[in-house]
């Protein structure tokens, strides 16, 4: 979930200011006051930014006499970690009903996407399944608490394939299906050669089948980890205003990506050179660099194929459940970053981080000396949060009718369209307190001119509206009103791969991950297909829908048993299509465009010297999802929110405006 030319020349962090909002920085004025910070969503945004903002008020608190923060309480629909639930239980009932690590939660609600579920010893991802070791964020967390969060190898499999031979017959690599018994690539059959000449081929068998194009991607995903890697240094730094970023696409712009996350990613390989095969694509499309060329020498030459329309399409179509059209440029080279790297994923499940990051949170207040009732600081609760009001100077958090209490600040760490909150103000006029409006998440502008209005005939006075003279909410960007797409796991044992239904032969290794192409994800329903082990016909499978009992039978035989099913959006309910989804429909860039992370500021709206403000985590998925980037969205909420309570203390860009 762009660069073009230009790309990826290395970055210049861009010379706008900053405006923040006003922070009393006295020690002596700070203390007065305690803040409160409700926490709307515990995954794994809701979480880090917990550990963020605890770090920021425990760290520099160290310069004052206490810590500020009176209490984090973090929201969630699903139960809290062992410790941190009133009642002392956590999810594991002792039922016979299985569960996923979002168990039990209320029906029609799909929970955090990062998500696991234990199956005949075999923990098993529903959702997001495999951490790239560059992930600096998502590494650091685990450091922080290395007991607990330790790795494990990529999708609960076991890399002995690769240092033994295969006598097991157990599946080996991975193959690209192109539906009718076709297959455009499969590197399953490298378990017939000894270890170490398997580790050789795979990048011999790349560089002759895609040659330079493959060379091509390597350096524009090489330079897109360089950039990544000054984000980690800017969102290091707490002195320096310049790194305080109000909006994903100041972030991106930084680094030189915000042109990636603004055109396909068809575009972006276009600019970058990489041939293209329109007649492997559903909608086939003239180009320049297509095979309808009338000299194509890839097709006179063994073993040729295109990158593009295989490799980049199958881990596209695998990750985002969509095709190159429908991804942005950042997007697709975030999703090839991995094929760069070592990848892992957490021993027990990946919602581990979550876990860790409100126990290191709590952790940090107990070992602070200048802290005081640290266990009550950091709370979670099974909660669902109906309706945010803002009265200019607190927010309170309704459940249906129940009051959850009042806070200075909420942070919203789900997607905008799928958390089911209505978000209202008092009136700001002050004519009637007991009138409620719609809080303006797309800003407040004046969209006519004071002096126009005035001089009319008959008119003496000003406009106003529920936001103020002359204001007018403007509308929510494409970004956060468009459906999440659509992903079905499905979990199923006692399967035995129907090897005729594939085109394979009963005694050649099965691919372990079976991919698939545009063509091969029409014919047969499934964006992958993982086989987690053989002994016990033990699959996971991603689809776009459900998969009928017919579909399944054809696939893995009349025997096999359903352990568990999970939507991400779709299914059978409108309401929990518009609730609900995996991923962000990028619309090939088209929705790259988000709300700023400040998505509304009492101080502000109402002319306050002080109010409260509702911040958004999730703003930074309208160019990119995946683990690290809800991370690097919690870590830039993070340092905002400690900017506006005084928990840090940047020095301000001094702008050429200023100097008169």
């Amino acid at each position: 979930m762009e660069l073009f030319p230009i790309l990826f020349l290395f970055v210049l962090v861009h010379q706008h200011v900053i405006h923040p909002v006003l922070a009393n920085n006295d020690d002596e004025a700070a203390n007065s006051k305690r803040y409160r910070i409700a926490i709307i969503g515990g995954g794994i945004s809701g979480s880090f930014v917990t550990k963020y903002i605890s770090d920021y008020d425990v760290s520099f608190g160290k310069q004052r006499k206490e810590c500020l923060l009176d209490k984090i309480v973090v929201y969630d629909i699903s139960p809290p970690p062992s410790g941190f639930s009133d009642d002392g239980q956590s999810n594991n009932d002792n039922d016979h009903v299985l569960k996923s690590s979002s168990d039990p939660r209320p029906e029609n609600w799909q929970g955090s996407r990062v998500s696991s579920i234990t199956v005949k010893d075999t923990v098993i991802e529903l959702g997001a399944s495999i951490i790239y070791d560059g992930n600096q964020l998502v590494v650091d967390m685990m450091n922080g608490d290395p007991d607990n969060v330790v790795r494990d190898d990529p999708m609960g499999t076991s890399k002995k394939e690769e240092e033994e031979g295969n006598n097991s017959r157990e599946p080996y690599g991975f193959g690209i299906y192109h539906g009718n018994k076709e297959w455009l690539l499969k590197t399953s059959s490298f378990a017939n050669y000894p270890p170490f000449f398997r580790k050789m081929l795979l990048p011999i068998t790349f560089l002759w089948r895609y040659n330079l194009d493959y060379f091509r991607l390597q350096q524009a995903v090489k330079r897109a980890v360089q950039a990544f890697d000054i984000v980690y240094g800017l969102l290091n730094d707490t002195k320096n205003e310049l790194t305080y970023f109000d909006s994903p696409m100041e972030l991106w712009d930084a680094i030189g990506l915000r042109t990636a996350a603004a055109v396909s990613f068809h575009d972006l390989l276009d600019g970058l050179g990489l041939y293209r095969d329109a007649s492997l694509e559903m909608q086939q499309e003239a180009t320049t660099t297509s095979s309808n060329s009338w000299w194509n020498w890839r097709k006179w030459l063994p073993g040729m194929g295109c990158m593009r329309s295989e490799l980049i399409t199958a881990m596209t179509i695998n990750t985002y459940n969509a095709d190159l059209n429908e991804m942005n440029g950042l997007v697709g080279l975030v999703s090839y970053v991995p094929s760069s790297g070592e990848l892992f994923s957490v021993k027990g499940g990946n919602n581990k981080l979550m876990e860790s990051a409100l126990y290191q949170s709590r952790r940090l207040y107990e070992t602070a000396p200048k802290c005081q009732q640290s266990k009550e600081r950091i709370q979670r609760q099974q909660k669902q949060v109906t309706t945010v009001i803002s009265n200019g100077d607190t927010m309170e958090l309704l459940s249906n009718e129940d009051s959850l209490g009042e806070f200075d600040v909420v942070i919203l760490a789900a997607p905008l369209q799928q958390c089911r909150i209505q978000f209202l103000v008092h009136n700001p006029m002050g004519m009637d307190d007991s009138i409620l409006h719609q809080m303006p998440l797309g800003g407040v502008h004046e969209n006519i001119d004071n002096e126009d209005v005035i001089d009319r005939p008959g008119r003496t006075d000003t406009i106003n509206n529920e936001h103020g003279d002359l204001a007018f909410a403007a509308p929510l960007p494409s970004s956060a009103t468009s459906p999440y797409t659509s992903v079905v796991t499905t979990v199923i044992s006692n399967a035995t791969i129907n090897t005729s239904h594939f085109g394979l032969d009963d005694n050649e290794p099965l691919p372990r991950t079976i991919l698939v192409s545009e063509r091969g994800k029409m014919l047969e329903g499934i964006t992958t297909l993982r086989i987690m082990s053989m002994e016990t016909g033990l699959i996971k499978i991603f689809s776009t829908e459900e998969l009928s009992l017919e579909h399944r039978n054809t696939m893995f035989g009349s025997h096999h048993i359903i352990e568990y099913v999970q939507i991400w959006g779709g299914g059978n309910s409108r309401e929990h299509s518009r609730t609900g989804g995996a991923t962000p429909n990028f619309a090939g860039g088209r929705n790259s465009e988000s709300l700023p992370f400040l998505l509304y500021d009492s101080s502000k709206h109402l002319s306050k010297n002080d109010g409260a403000a509702l911040y958004y985590v999730n703003a930074i998925e309208s160019s990119v999802a995946a683990i690290e980037i809800s991370a690097i969205g919690a870590k830039s909420v993070a340092k905002l929110v400690a900017r506006r309570l005084g928990l840090v203390s940047p020095v301000a860009a001094v702008s050429s405006h200023d100097e008169l």
